[in-house]
């Protein structure tokens, strides 16, 4: 009897374990054992579909090594296991593992005439992957070509009257027929008047996001510059002095170990360092938009289970680019009043800067997990875990100098219920525990460390956010406090230092709409400056923004804040339970926790 009820409680848990392997150079006649691995993912996830023993969990072991991806890995419901086993991505004991969205840019350096530039002709193979905008040499960031920061002086005169400071209202309206007033603005100082290469890109900045253009033609005469595609919102919206630079402009290719791509020509140029020879080292462009695709279906019910990867080391993958939100149909309208609008360029997008996209996606998915993990030199978010997913966890990753945010959950419909939607679209249950999210916004200024948007029964546990230039955790998706689905979120024990350091209007902790039965408990935050050219509203500790209501704050520790421990937006104090929490403007700086921090971060 004792042995039947161990036997049975054997195949409940699942504890008999398949196990293939997998290697970035595989076996000619590959049989997935140890001596004959498989050499791609397709070859793994054939052998798991086909599998006839299904009560068993199976581990899919990667030896060490790059694995190049030309595209995403796709995982459906075949791909995943049971309510009761597990399908496991893992790396071989002691073996480092990379999933790899980039490519090595191949052929040879030549010196120019210029001191100092040298140049690349990109082959056919590279040139199939069109624009890139990071390029990283042994593992680091190169940083691109660009202007030191300049400011606009107001809206081009005929457009000045079209709008006020803050007013939404004007804006809705003249996107729809009027999209040339977000295309433009005057400069000041006589910036532009020696610019030469016209063939870059101007990141705009306003107070919460920041926008990506390229340029229509600059009036020298007039101090005007043109863009091809719109900002979110026109210079003057904020005020008449707005932050922008511009990259990848030869005019200011200046410094050693900058870079910039001449895509007209299939030409990458470097200003290489004293004695350097780039020849010597190894270029890698990120050319994959996203790294993993989890999705089942959530029409017929057919989910991704207990899918789960352990220490692999997701890196490199593209920005998205051509994006702007703004309804199709007043897209065709302004194509027609402006035959020179350009919305397959450059980017504009909203809070949090989500229209990036990221690297993993989950949707309809359960039970799936990231342990042990590290997200880097990414193009977008790390992760997304979207509409239909529950019980999904992400626990002790590394997320860091990444272009957008670290981990999304929810997805990105603002407003109150649909009586359409079942409540199960909204994602249930998902964990992010025990993880060090820095240095990210690299390209999207506004994206955010932790987001939770229209999703319930979060837990957001002990993690580490840090040196972002946006909001460090932020929850809320609904500006009136109408009924959602952002409730019952518990975000506890989370350390946030050094955020806010590019933009305005955000806050450690930032909070929006109605959020019935969640609780912000026992967080640590600290360092919130606003930086010198950052416009609008104050940063903050915690930023309670529009309607946030109807949930608990306590036990909280908010220290050595600029502007001001907390702040309400068109809420106030009586929307909230406020209890125990320690505000304290400033406080000695003491830096070794964040050292510490540091120092295994590297």
């Amino acid at each position: 009897m004792l042995l039947i009820t161990l036997l049975s409680i054997s195949e409940m848990f699942g504890q008999s374990v398949i196990r293939y392997y997998l290697a970035s150079k595989g076996s000619n006649n590959p049989d997935g054992s140890i001596m004959n691995p498989f050499s791609n993912f397709d070859q793994v996830q054939q052998k798991i579909r086909n599998r006839t023993d299904r009560k068993t969990n199976v581990q899919v072991i990667l030896r060490g090594g790059t694995y190049y991806l030309k595209k995403p890995i796709v995982f459906t419901p075949k791909d995943g296991g049971d309510s009761l086993h597990s399908i496991e991505y893992i790396a071989y004991k002691d073996e480092k593992v990379i999933l790899n969205g980039g490519t090595v840019l191949s052929g040879k350096w030549v010196k120019s005439d210029k001191n100092s530039i040298w140049k690349l002709k990109l082959s056919a193979y590279d040139k199939r992957y069109g624009v890139f905008r990071a390029l990283f040499v042994n593992g680091k960031r190169l940083p691109r070509a660009a202007s030191d920061t300049m400011f606009s002086k107001g809206p081009i005169g005929k457009f000045a009257s079209s709008y006020k400071v803050l007013d939404f209202p004007a804006i809705r309206r003249l996107v729809k027929d009027s999209i040339d007033v977000f295309c433009g603005f005057i400069y000041a100082d006589n910036v532009l008047d020696s610019i030469r290469d016209l063939s870059g890109e101007v990141i705009v900045y306003n107070s919460w996001e920041a926008s990506w253009h390229t340029i229509r033609n600059i009036d020298k005469k007039n101090h005007i510059i043109n863009f091809e595609n719109p900002a979110t919102y026109p210079v003057g919206f904020y005020g008449p002095k707005i932050r922008f630079r511009i990259e990848n402009s030869e005019d200011y290719l200046d410094s050693p170990g900058e870079w910039l791509l001449k895509s007209d020509i299939s030409e990458v140029w470097y200003f290489a360092r004293r004695g350097e020879d780039p020849n010597q080292l190894k270029f890698i462009a990120p050319i994959v938009d996203s790294l993993v695709i989890i999705k089942g279906d959530s029409n017929t019910g057919a989910l991704v289970r207990n899918l789960k990867f352990s220490n692999i080391n997701f890196q490199y993958s593209s920005s998205s680019w051509g994006v702007h939100r703004i309804a199709e149909v007043d897209k065709n309208k302004n194509s027609a009043n402006f035959p020179w609008i350009r919305f397959d360029k450059g980017f504009s997008s909203n809070q949090a800067a989500l229209d990036c996209g990221s690297s993993i996606y989950l949707e309809a998915a359960t039970g799936c997990s990231f342990n042990y993990c590290s997200f880097s030199h990414l193009g977008n978010y790390a992760i997304w875990i979207g509409q239909f997913s529950s019980n999904n966890i992400v626990a002790n990753c590394k997320i860091y100098d990444n272009g957008g945010g670290g981990i999304i959950i929810g997805f990105d419909i603002t407003g109150g219920k649909r009586k359409s939607w079942p409540d199960g679209k909204s994602p249930a249950f998902n964990q992010v525990k025990g993880c060090v999210i820095n240095d990210c916004g690299k390209v999207f200024p506004s994206g955010v460390g932790i987001g939770v948007m229209q999703a319930n029964h979060t837990l957001l546990k002990s993690n580490i956010i840090h040196d972002l230039p946006y909001s460090g955790i932020s929850v809320g998706w609904t500006y009136d406090r109408s009924e959602n689905y952002t409730t019952d979120n518990l975000i506890d024990g989370n350390y946030i230092f050094n955020v806010m350091k590019v933009l305005a209007d955000g806050a450690g902790i930032y909070t929006l709409g109605k959020q019935t039965g969640t609780r912000y408990t026992n967080n640590y935050i600290k360092n919130i400056y606003k930086s010198k050219h950052a416009i609008g509203s104050d940063n903050n500790g915690f930023f309670f923004d529009q309607s946030s209501s109807d949930f608990d704050v306590s036990g909280n520790t908010v220290v050595n804040i600029q502007n001001g421990e907390y702040r309400f937006n068109h809420s106030d104090s009586t929307q909230l339970k406020m209890r125990n929490n320690h505000f304290q403007k400033n406080s000695p700086n003491n830096n070794v926790l964040e050292q510490a921090i540091r120092k295994w971060n590297n």
